[in-house]
Order: C-alpha cells, then structure tokens, then sequence
C-alpha cells in the first residue's frame, strides 16, 4: 500500500460507475466519515504514466477529495483495460442501481474472454446462470431500447418480454420511442398492443412445441417451479430459459 497524492488521480474510464452524480445524502455520510476517521480501506488503481486510474473505489476517492484531504492510501495493480472493467464490475454486480445492459454486456465479454460457462461464471459470483442469462438477454436488444434499460424507463422484466417477442428492430425502435417521449405508461400501452398483435399471427409454420410432463407433484416440478419462484418468473417462462441456455451450450 503507498500514500498517493489526490492530484495525481483521476477514475478510470473502465469504471462502470465513472459518469454516475456524487454527492447524495449516502456520500455525504461518507466525507463525513473520512473528515473523521480517514480513508481505511484503500482503493485500487493503475499506473498510467504519471497518472492513477482508479478502477475500485470510486466513491472513497471522490469523498476524499470533497473531505479535504491532499492524498489517499492505494494499491497499484498492474492490470489491462479488459481485467479494469471486470474488477469494476466484480465490485458492482450486485448493486441495485448497476442497470442490467451494462452486466449484460460484461457477462457477454467475461464469457467470450475467458471461455467460461455461464454456470461456472455464476458459481464465481455466487449468482444463478438465470440471472446472467435475463442480463445478457439485454444486449441482443436494439440500441434504443438498451438505452431505455439503462434510463430506466424500461424494467428488465418489460425488456425480457420484448425480446422474447422477436420483434423487428423498427418495431422495437417505436417502443423506446414510446418510452423515451410518453414514459412507462405510453410504453407498455403500446408493447400490449403489439403483443396481441403477433399472439393473433399465431405460431410461425413448422414450430414444433415439445411437452414434457413429469406430473405435479412430482420432485422435477416442484424444483422447476421453486427455482422459478426465486427468479420471479412465471414457471412456462422459466423452463423456456433453461432450455434456450441449455442448447446455448450444446
């Protein structure tokens, strides 16, 4: 650990936090803290030159600058942009206000980079495959309605149901621009109406449904219905995931 100047740091521009607004009711509490106690834990960085980006600790960083303080305890790591925006994230994941794009398209560049399942990446993070999988659903979204995501203004539930629609990009283009000028109600207005729409076109030609029926009271359903419950899905949908992951796979 070395005593680094304020001066000589700036945050990482892989810190998927990097643009957030600080200065909150929480972040106050945390200058406040650090005018009386200091800075404990020590934040990470990354030599850059003369420069230290910090890619873990955003927050400490930014309170210590507003508590006064000329100079904070870090860590040098030498690490490559890829490994920034992963320990990023890895100290992020589970934070409510990370928005469900952004893990999406870590998952996708954590899998694609490290050859992983996403069974072995969730046991890694101590998460389900499910979760992963609901956050990479995201980025097969148009980019307009990615944004959305990211606003806020769609839920990842809403997003979900988009994209398990298969809509066009233009069709998914007029829902977030339902969304991004009426809001939520304009936007779910209009994603029911498309969802009638297309249950009336029906099943495409040559579809063929599967059913796989092991009885209600069986050992397999009641886990298959448990494990929906915890995901906050209906249980058709559920099982649908699991086996779009499980031909992912094959």
């Amino acid at each position: 650990m070395v005593m680094i100047p304020l001066e000589k740091i700036r945050i990482s521009s892989q810190n998927i936090r990097a643009d957030e607004p600080f200065g909150d009711e929480k972040d106050q509490e945390l200058i406040e803290s650090i005018k009386a106690q200091g800075v404990i834990q020590p934040i990470i960085v990354r030599q850059t030159g003369d420069i230290y980006d910090v890619d873990i600790g955003r927050r400490r960083f930014l309170a210590a600058k507003e508590a006064g303080l000329e100079e904070i305890p870090c860590i040098i790591r030498e690490m490559t942009l890829e490994e920034a925006m992963d320990a990023s994230i890895s100290e992020n994941v589970f934070r409510k206000d990370v928005d469900p794009v952004t893990l999406g398209w870590w998952v996708k560049g954590r899998l694609e980079r490290s050859g992983m399942s996403l069974r072995e990446l969730a046991r890694e993070l101590g998460t389900t495959a499910m979760t992963l999988s609901r956050w990479r659903t995201t980025t097969d979204l148009t980019e307009e309605m990615q944004h959305e995501v990211q606003r806020g203004t769609v839920s990842l539930r809403n997003a979900l149901e988009v994209a398990k629609m298969d809509l066009t990009p233009d069709e998914e283009r007029t829902l977030a621009e339902e969304s991004r000028s009426g809001g939520y109600d304009s936007f779910k207005k209009a994603l029911d109406r498309m969802a009638e729409g297309h249950e009336k076109r029906g099943a495409p030609p040559g579809l063929l449904i599967t059913r796989i029926n092991w009885g209600f009271e069986s050992p397999e359903y009641e886990t298959l219905k448990s494990r929906a419950e915890e995901e906050g899905i209906e249980l058709s949908e559920y099982c649908q995931n699991v086996l779009k992951e499980h031909l992912k796979e094959l």
